[in-house]
């Protein structure tokens, strides 16, 4: 008997923590702010205590209290005296030089850095013009003019639509229903795969085919010299 109370009591504790979560906002780790993660894991902590001390009453008001204290705090965010005491950008980069003082506040090393830009799509430093760490912990980077991409609008080059690129072959299995979709079938899926000098679908790690009509092919346990990345 004591099981089944305790089960239940586990049940109805997710539930009210789930619905705790979901008042409080649909948001990332990322995206959240200081009090935002003090709540989740003040409600945590409050929504367990029933599983110890048996009181989910109490834990349930608990959990609605820091729900509704949570909410008031981010309306306050809103206001300019909040700008002051919550986190603020922090320009790492500016004008392609580190600012090592402002990456130490940002907690930010340098392979971490360098890291950052690869995923933005720059090489080098000196590229940049501002790079800023936001709030939210992501970063942004404003490239300097001459190295910034030319989009096609700019020069007005027309454009073919954009479109999904579509799995056909993930893991030696082949995706059926994307095949039918693109009106194509496995002995097609087979003949387009001999260019790449396969012979059978499991030979694939993943296979795509994109808007434009090609096919890439990537094959399973294939050697691929890599360089050591700073």
């Amino acid at each position: 008997m004591n099981a089944v109370i305790y089960i239940l009591r586990c049940i109805v504790m997710l539930l009210v923590t789930w619905t705790g979560i979901r008042l409080i906002g649909k948001k990332s780790i990322a995206e959240m702010t200081s009090y935002d993660l003090a709540a989740i894991m003040l409600l945590t902590t409050v929504s367990a205590e029933p599983l110890v001390y048996k009181i989910s009453s109490k834990a349930t008001v608990g959990v609605f209290t820091i729900v509704i204290a949570t909410v008031f705090l981010g309306s306050l965010s809103l206001k300019k005296f909040f700008y002051n005491i919550d986190s603020k950008p922090s320009v790492v980069i500016a004008e392609g030089k580190i600012i090592e003082k402002e990456l130490k506040k940002a907690r930010m090393n340098l392979p971490l850095l360098v890291s950052e830009l690869r995923i933005k799509g720059y090489q080098n430093v000196s590229d940049i013009k501002y790079a800023i760490v936001e709030p939210s912990g992501k970063m942004s980077v404003i490239a300097k003019s001459q190295v910034s991409p030319v989009t096609p609008k700019e020069i007005g080059i027309p454009t073919a639509p954009v479109n999904l690129s579509f799995p056909l072959i993930i893991d030696g299995k082949v995706d059926d229903k994307n095949l039918n979709f693109l009106q194509k079938d496995r002995e097609w899926l087979l003949g387009q795969l001999k260019a790449f000098n396969v012979g059978n679908f499991e030979e694939v790690l993943l296979a795509q085919y994109d808007s434009s009509g090609q096919l890439f092919v990537n094959i399973k346990n294939k050697k691929i010299e890599i360089p050591n990345i700073f």
